[in-house]
């Protein structure tokens, strides 16, 4: 896996990106291995304060490769699949109105589905940045595209790499939906695709 180009263009990106993921390198490597990490890589801003808006996306791109440069694809992928657990868990505790924990895992997966993504693509810009977030719903499940994706953004490599995003969705779906619900990306711009396609089966 390597860069084949630096990102480009630039867009706001909600600060959970940030805060999920500084939380589980913490969890990983402890409060002062992550605090020494943020300031050796150019990130101290975020040591001495996490942001609390919106942020620009090429700090969390950064912070992916950092992190992958650091501790290498497979201890990244972990961390990141971490993040997006963690993210999830936020909207899900904060962002998420009662009455849906209540009303979308009584309706029929497929309607409770297309309820829940419909109100996520309407929230988009907040987790994907410049990249472009569309879904279908069918009767097997669903299938999530996320063209431009922050995590996936000017690398290339021979397996689907978008583990923050996979990990968020399904941590997000499982509870709303089912919990017996898998997320699985199938396609990663990192190999080439036109977008980082995930499988909700």
């Amino acid at each position: 896996m390597h860069a084949t180009h630096p990102a480009v263009g630039a867009a706001r990106i909600g600060p959970n990106s940030i805060i999920q993921t500084v939380g589980a390198l913490e969890e990983e490597r402890g409060y002062k291995e992550t605090q020494n990490f943020l300031r050796r890589i150019g990130q101290g801003d975020f040591a001495d304060q996490l942001p609390t808006t919106m942020i620009d996306e090429l700090a969390f791109i950064s912070l992916i490769g950092a992190i992958r440069a650091d501790m290498g694809v497979e201890a990244a992928g972990r961390i990141l699949a971490r993040a997006g657990e963690r993210t999830a868990d936020y909207l899900l505790a904060n962002r998420i109105p009662a009455p849906a924990h209540l009303v979308l895992p009584r309706l029929p997966r497929r309607l409770g589905l297309s309820l829940l993504l419909k109100a996520i693509s309407g929230h988009a810009w907040t987790f994907a940045g410049t990249g472009r977030f569309s879904y279908t719903v069918d009767a097997k499940g669903a299938v999530l595209s996320l063209a431009d994706s922050p995590e996936s953004r000017g690398i290339v490599a021979d397996a689907p790499i978008c583990h923050y995003y996979e990990r968020c969705f399904q941590a997000l779906l499982r509870p709303l939906i089912d919990r017996r619900l898998v997320v699985r990306e199938v396609a990663c711009t990192a190999q080439g695709a036109e977008a980082c396609v995930f499988e909700v089966r």
